[in-house]
């Protein structure tokens, strides 16, 4: 097939700039732009990566889907329409599966090819754009730029992983709605407007569209996460310093700033209802693609959890929060950041 070449400028620059040799899933630290890139972009600053990924997908999925799912994210930026895949199979999983998890824009802007069936000949694949060049590439600059805001307003540079992990909370807390409209709307009938993307559009949505969404920041940020389902609910599922900790943004929106959805483990979490050893991680298709068996059992953060956010001083890696007595009276907590390692 012949190349769709992308004229948009800014995207030509963020082609020229992102599109490297694409990282192996779960180094997510190899997702940081060099010091050169940091360097132009400003001290401190987050640059947007359109090829993230997390060690969960390659431990579900298998490495040769996320080599795939590189090889796909490369071709749109580059404005083909063909990429290098193995096979069918491969194909119809990277192609349903990732893009809301890796790259949200990619959900209305690319699509299977009109020969689903025969997408991959000779181990390259095809798939259909359903808008213009032109026209992705002004949506992927903008989807672009948002996300770099988000990320450059939330964080800071010298955070630890469970810092970014805590801002992002704070962040979501702060400046994010619950649709409860559109959740009763559910409750009632399958909606297919629900998208990590109309999250970060609109500023609120539901459970899975704002678990997808604040995953989605910390895979650009370098940690290693994706969403966990049971019980009709989704949630965020992450791995700091070797262990693996329950994460809601969508109970953050609602709890005031409490850090009790924060680093949870399976008894934390298991609390409200959910039993973990039923849930699935990544994809709910776990007959085709069963996931390991996952414990968070780690903790550490257990201090924090009848505890509000305050602030964080990176330079020291200390949170702070606040806890209150059950007379109402406020206390000061000031937590190590660094207190759960391996």
């Amino acid at each position: 097939m012949a190349k769709r070449i992308l004229t948009f400028a800014a995207v030509l620059v963020l082609c020229a700039a992102f599109c490297a040799c694409p990282p192996v899933c779960g180094e997510a630290a190899s997702l940081f732009p060099s010091p050169a890139a940091e360097a132009a972009a400003g001290e401190g600053s987050y640059v947007f990566r359109p090829k993230v990924c997390s060690v969960f997908m390659e431990e579900v999925f298998g490495k040769p889907m996320c080599e795939a799912w590189y090889n796909l994210v490369d071709a749109v930026m580059a404005g083909e329409d063909t990429f290098a895949c193995p096979n069918q199979h491969t194909y119809d999983w990277v192609m349903g599966q990732f893009p809301r998890l890796c790259f949200p824009v990619l959900t209305e802007l690319i699509t299977y090819s009109y020969d689903r069936e025969n997408s991959v000949k000779d181990g390259v694949a095809g798939f259909t754009y359903l808008v213009l060049p032109e026209e992705a590439s002004a949506r992927i600059a903008a989807f672009a730029q948002q996300i770099e805001k988000i990320l450059n307003e939330a964080l800071q540079k010298q955070y630890s992983d469970f810092e970014k992990a805590a801002a992002l909370y704070d962040y979501f807390s702060r400046n994010y709605r619950y649709d409860f409209e559109t959740r009763e709307k559910q409750l009632k009938s399958y909606l297919d407007y629900t998208t990590t993307l109309r999250f970060f559009r609109n500023g609120m949505g539901i459970c899975s569209e704002i678990a997808p969404a604040y995953s989605y920041l910390l895979m650009q940020a370098g940690v290693d996460a994706t969403v966990m389902m049971g019980n009709d609910h989704e949630w965020s599922y992450v791995r700091i310093d070797g262990h693996n900790y329950h994460i809601d943004p969508t109970y953050a929106i609602s709890a005031n700033g409490s850090l009790a959805y924060l680093m949870m483990t399976d008894s934390q979490r298991e609390k409200d209802g959910f039993i973990v050893g039923k849930c699935t991680v990544v994809s709910n298709y776990s007959q085709d693609h069963p996931h390991p068996a996952y414990a968070a059992d780690d903790d550490s953060y257990s201090v924090i959890w009848d505890c509000y956010f305050d602030s964080i001083l990176p330079g020291e890696h200390k949170l702070l929060c606040r806890k209150y007595s059950d007379g109402g009276e406020e206390k000061t907590v000031v937590f190590d950041c660094r207190q759960a390692k391996p």
